[in-house]
């Protein structure tokens, strides 16, 4: 796990994001993982909209680094060792998230792997206020592992839209 754990890990607390080279799409369309990440992937978005924070949490290994876009560029990497930690920073994010916030939509979502039990996504998202007006749009990297059977994010971070 922890050899797993340091490349993220450098890329995000240097505030690098810059992806590992992807595997052939073809490779990647016969994948059974791809599926399975897509999938938690969405539970995940869905429990963020959803303000589901145990949901979120769920989608989680713990420890987990995150980085996200603020105002003045990137924020510091935080690291949660709990779930409780986990669920309290998205307390905290959806509490300080763009003004009148309703939902988010997936704009692209790609699935590469890194090594047999690590991949990353590369997602595209927009946000939406009530009136289904444009508030935000990003993009963030998810890294994931699968050590106990079900594929579970352990870093993310932000990158910039349209590059990669």
């Amino acid at each position: 796990m922890k050899a797993r754990f340091l490349i993220p890990a450098l890329l995000l607390a240097s505030g690098c994001v810059a992806e590992p080279q992807a595997i052939d799409t073809s490779e990647a369309a016969a994948d059974p993982n791809v599926q399975q990440i897509e999938e938690a992937y969405m539970a995940y978005v869905q429990a963020y909209i959803d303000n589901d924070f145990e949901g979120i949490a769920a989608q989680f290994q713990v420890p987990v680094m995150r980085r996200s876009s603020s105002s003045n560029g990137i924020a510091p990497t935080r690291i949660a060792t709990t779930v409780d930690e986990l669920i309290e920073s998205y307390r905290s994010d959806k509490a300080n998230i763009q003004e009148g916030y309703a939902y988010s939509t997936i704009d692209r979502l790609d699935v590469h792997r890194i090594a047999s039990n690590v991949y990353y996504t590369d997602v595209d998202f927009t946000r939406y206020n009530g009136q289904d007006e444009i508030i935000f749009q990003g993009r963030s990297l998810y890294y994931w592992g699968n050590d106990d059977g079900s594929w579970k994010m352990f870093a993310m971070g932000p990158a910039t839209r349209g590059e990669g």
